[in-house]
C-alpha cells in the first residue's frame, strides 16, 4: 500500500508531457542520464572560471578588444586596403616569378626596369610613412 501511494505521489509531480518522453525514448533519456556527470562537470568548471576572473581582467580584456577595434578601423580605410591588395598581389606575382639571386651590379642593372624604379619608389613612400608613424608614436 505504502508503494502505490509513493508512486502516485511521483507520479502526480512528474508532468504528463515528460512522462510520455521517457516513455517513448528511453535510450535518448538513458544517455542524457549517463551524460549527467558530464554535464555536471562542466558547470563546475565554467563556475570556477567565472569566479577566476576578476577586475582586473574584465578591463584588460576591455582595453584590448578596444586596441583591436581601432586597429580594425584603421585596416577598413580604403587607402590601407588598396595599400594592402597592391601589397599581396605582388607578394603574389613575386612568388610566381623565377627569382634569381642578385648581387651589387645586378641591383644597379635592375633598376632601368621601370617597374623597378616605381616599386623603390613605393618602398620609400612606404618607409617614409612609417618614419613618420613611429616620430608620431613618440
Amino acid at each position: 500500500m505504502q508503494e502505490q501511494e509513493n508512486t502516485q505521489t511521483t507520479e502526480q509531480q512528474v508532468p504528463e508531457e515528460l512522462v510520455a518522453a521517457i516513455e517513448n525514448n528511453p535510450e535518448e533519456v538513458a544517455v542524457l542520464i549517463e551524460r549527467l556527470g558530464l554535464i555536471n562537470d562542466l558547470i563546475d568548471v565554467v563556475e570556477l572560471g567565472v569566479g577566476a576572473v576578476d577586475d582586473e581582467m574584465v578591463h584588460s580584456l576591455a582595453r584590448t578588444g578596444s586596441t583591436l577595434a581601432e586597429v580594425a578601423d584603421e585596416a577598413a580605410e580604403p587607402e590601407t586596403v588598396a595599400g594592402i591588395k597592391r601589397l599581396l598581389n605582388a607578394v603574389g606575382d613575386a612568388e610566381e616569378a623565377d627569382a634569381k639571386p642578385v648581387g651589387a651590379m645586378g641591383l644597379v642593372r635592375a633598376t632601368r626596369d621601370p617597374n623597378v624604379k616605381s616599386g623603390l619608389g613605393y618602398l620609400i613612400a612606404l618607409a617614409a610613412a612609417l618614419g613618420a608613424q613611429a616620430d608620431d608614436e613618440k
